[in-house]
């Protein structure tokens, strides 16, 4: 149980490298337009609520093994961020769908910039984890 947080953490930035680096760019380049929105409506909720709850229970574990406070404060704000993400998601497709390109670029940029920061505080969990061996 000494480690979850750290497999956890270690999950989260395979499921955001293999999304981001991967998945989505292929399905912008191999299926058309209206078939690459429908696809990928249905499958970034989903990313951003999986992340959510992996950041939950690497949070849980945290608290439950009193681990650092550091580790509490970045597992808890990955949760929150990508739970920010999840919620957002439907106003983002509400935009696109209203041609409101203005709120839509501003809405996308903040989840990609928000799965980013998560990225990064799963990455810096991962490496400072190492030293509290």
């Amino acid at each position: 149980m000494k480690n979850l947080p750290l497999i956890l953490s270690s999950v989260i930035v395979g499921i955001i490298l293999f999304q981001s680096v991967l998945v989505a760019p292929a399905i912008n380049k191999l299926i058309n337009a209206s078939d690459a929105s429908i696809f990928l409506r249905y499958i970034w909720p989903k990313f951003f609520l999986i992340i959510s709850i992996i950041s939950l229970g690497s949070f849980v574990i945290v608290m439950i093994y009193s681990f650092q406070d550091f580790f509490k404060y970045l597992s808890f704000l990955s949760f929150l961020m990508m739970l920010v993400c999840y919620l957002i998601t439907p106003s983002i497709n509400e935009a696109k769908d209203s041609l409101n390109e203005q709120l839509w670029t501003v809405l996308h940029l903040s989840t990609i910039i928000i799965t980013l920061a998560t990225l990064i505080l799963n990455i810096l969990i991962i490496i400072c984890w190492k030293s509290t061996d």
